[in-house]
């Protein structure tokens, strides 16, 4: 019920990194505006979107779609951002062609 009556506190967000060397694997901790607001769970390259794609949790307070965050891979912070609707055939145009 306190969740209910609260909201969450995290989102969940799907997010494409700009990397091209390394993909997230999981537990990279994610920045905004240097301070560390959530964690990634998994990831890695999408090929057919061509992208590097990770999904991670934001805590509620710091989560907006438009915000600049980073993922720390390999000891780099990379620029990332949320990904608002599925990267591969977002219209279902390829299953009723």
């Amino acid at each position: 019920m306190r969740a209910r009556d609260e909201g969450p506190r995290y989102h969940l967000a799907t997010m494409v990194v700009d990397a091209t060397d390394a993909d997230v694997i999981g537990d990279e901790p994610i920045f905004l505006d240097g301070e560390v607001v959530g964690w990634a769970t998994s990831g890695g390259y999408a090929h057919a979107s061509a992208k590097s794609v990770a999904l991670g949790y934001i805590k509620a307070e710091h989560f907006d779609p438009q915000a600049d965050y980073a993922i720390e891979i390999i000891g780099d912070a990379r620029p990332a951002r949320v990904q608002p609707e599925p990267l591969f055939d977002p219209n279902a145009e390829r299953m009723r062609g």
